[in-house]
């Protein structure tokens, strides 16, 4: 059986949408969630994945589902966040 891989350019575009967001640098937003900043910068830019501790940290402080950061469900995330998501999307056009 065959699953499908995680799509860690997506994952880096939600977790940075959530960093944009939060109005916070990106290390002052990594430390937040206890993450190295060396690691974050790599999350975002999709070279490392977002291990599930770590998504767990961001989706309880920064009030988004792991759906969202994993998956890319939009449904119940802040209007924040769908906005620099969006914001993102349109400039990597």
């Amino acid at each position: 059986m065959n699953l499908p891989k995680i799509d860690l350019d997506g994952v880096g575009i939600r977790v940075e949408a959530v960093s944009i967001s939060s109005g916070l640098k990106d290390g002052e937003f990594a430390s937040t969630v206890g993450i190295d900043p060396s690691s974050f910068s790599k999350i975002i830019q999709g070279k490392k994945p977002l291990n599930a501790d770590m998504g767990f940290r961001i989706s309880e402080r920064w009030d988004v589902s792991m759906d969202f950061l994993y998956r890319g469900r939009l449904t119940g995330i802040p209007e924040k966040v769908a906005s620099a998501l969006r914001n993102l999307e349109n400039s990597r056009r």
